[in-house]
């Protein structure tokens, strides 16, 4: 099997990272209703979002769902999408991890911080330059990971309840590393 290219990885957790970032703002659109203030901040910033996916050369890298929750008017996503959405956190932090940006993968009961993986791209300034600086770790460290995030996943996947957020974690981590170990497999 061969995994992505870096290249690949760091487009890829480009679009998780618009992704992410607009599944929380439909997240905080549903929490304030009808508020037609924040309905217009969150309409600029879907068109930012959009402008910036041409601009860096990424308006084809989502996949057709990603394209049209993209694309969806502001507020209008499923709650199912945006559950979804907020949870894709956990394959871009792994895809950060996988690059070098991110040192270490937090345990299978923590999450990834949003805040912590937005800087770490952020932090580059520019497209251009977060993309030159992602060094692919080795299958030294790729396997093992994979191996962990599967068996988690294997373990935990339906769980409900207070279990549901270690299979939401669980399924991201493995979908990511399946992916890098395979690029033929859906992209996380």
């Amino acid at each position: 099997m061969t995994g992505p290219s870096a290249l690949q990885v760091s487009d890829r957790a480009l679009v998780l990272y618009a992704l992410v970032r607009r599944a929380n703002i439909e997240h905080a659109l549903g929490e304030f209703g009808d508020d037609l203030r924040r309905l217009r901040q969150a309409e600029n910033a879907r068109a930012e979002t959009t402008r910036w996916l041409e601009r860096e050369s990424l308006e084809d890298a989502p996949t057709d769902v990603e394209r049209r929750l993209l694309d969806a008017p502001s507020g209008s996503w499923p709650n199912e999408a945006v559950a979804d959405g907020m949870w894709r956190k956990e394959a871009l932090g792994v895809l950060l991890w996988a690059l070098g940006h991110v040192g270490v993968m937090p345990g299978f009961g923590e999450e990834f911080e949003l805040s912590v993986l937005n800087e770490r791209i952020e932090a580059y300034g520019s497209v251009s330059s977060f993309r030159a600086n992602g060094r692919l770790r080795g299958d030294d460290e790729l396997v093992p990971a994979w191996q962990e995030a599967d068996a988690w996943f294997a373990a935990t996947e339906g769980n409900l309840g207070e279990d549901a957020a270690l299979a939401s974690i669980s399924a991201e981590r493995a979908r990511a590393l399946g992916w890098l170990r395979n690029r033929d497999a859906p992209p996380p």
